[in-house]
């Protein structure tokens, strides 16, 4: 077949030996007879202009030249070759996954387009993520090529929230910060249903408003001068226990869904991106045009952002 191993630039399916392809006359693209007719014109119609050809691309040969022969050699690694990944050819995952961390590798960069995830240029992934391309890609490739549905990703499970936010994932950091406000509200309303205590702290206040700023430095072990008000404040407050069944349950409740986090944040980030790049494909941009789209659109929050989530998560739910 003329064009084995080609892909349609329109559709970004390989070619079958059953398919229709036309040529263009003037640089020689091919592509799909029906995806040309949608299109009215050579997808590279924009670069003839500028004296383009269109040239094969010789995957296997790409491929050898930037994997080393240990590699190169594994059995699982025939699909990878070939541009495209099947859940059947993880009978050994732990090769099938050092040999994807190493394909990306070597070739992040250079030939990323003739990667596919979801039948989609691994580059506009690339794109979509923005920053830490080198950490999420060889992941997204993992699961594709094995089915995996959990990695463990670190950041989320430590600070779920704020991982969230950067990532531009503003659902589910709502549903995180959901979820500590509830836990948070659990812990409090004993002590916010003693009437004794309110009472105590608002006399506390209404003789030294800078009440609360004394009792933090009182916690963080300074040395103190309380009035007789304030100090019978701060027995009750030591008086006032919480139940077992609610301490451990919000615990409970807390390590389980940042867990579950730090299991299934990656895929839920891929899967996100998939969406994303689906809704972006539709737009009528040249592919240089989508990946700033993308990169723009899909990528990361400004860093202050999210340093201003890790400190809120850390300061008002960091005990949880």
């Amino acid at each position: 077949m003329r064009f084995k191993n080609q892909i349609c630039p329109v559709c970004q399916e390989k070619f079958n030996e059953s398919d229709e392809i036309v040529v263009c006359p003037e640089c020689g693209t091919p592509h799909h007879r029906d995806c040309y007719n949608s299109l009215g014109e050579c997808k590279n119609a924009s670069l003839h202009k500028e004296g383009f050809n269109f040239k094969p691309v010789e995957t296997e040969e790409k491929i050898d030249i930037l994997i080393d022969d240990e590699v190169k050699n594994l059995k699982d690694v025939v699909n990878v070759v070939n541009v495209e990944f099947n859940g059947e050819d993880s009978e050994n995952n732990e090769n099938l996954k050092s040999t994807i961390e190493e394909l990306f590798k070597n070739i992040n960069g250079k030939s990323t387009d003739q990667v596919l995830i979801n039948k989609t240029p691994s580059s506009y992934y690339e794109a979509a993520v923005g920053k830490n391309q080198n950490y999420y890609m060889p992941r997204f490739l993992i699961m594709e090529g094995t089915n995996k549905k959990h990695l463990l990703n670190v950041c989320a499970f430590v600070f779920p929230f704020a991982w969230a936010v950067y990532r531009k994932m503003y659902k589910l950091a709502l549903l995180v910060f959901c979820i500590y406000i509830a836990l948070l509200g659990v812990t409090i309303a004993p002590i916010l249903s003693n009437e004794e205590y309110i009472t105590a702290m608002n006399n506390c206040y209404m003789e030294d408003p800078m009440f609360y700023e004394k009792v933090l430095l009182y916690d963080a072990g300074q040395s103190v001068t309380f009035t007789k008000t304030q100090s019978e404040f701060i027995e009750i407050s030591k008086n006032i226990t919480i139940s077992p069944v609610i301490a451990y349950g919000t615990l409970f409740v807390s390590i389980a869904m940042k867990i579950l986090m730090g299991m299934f944040a990656t895929k839920l980030y891929k899967e996100k991106l998939t969406k994303n790049i689906e809704k972006a494909k539709k737009l009528s941009l040249e592919d240089g045009q989508l990946k700033n789209y993308l990169k723009s659109k899909y990528g990361v929050t400004p860093m202050f952002m999210a340093i201003i989530a890790g400190f809120i998560e850390y300061t008002f739910f960091g005990r949880f």
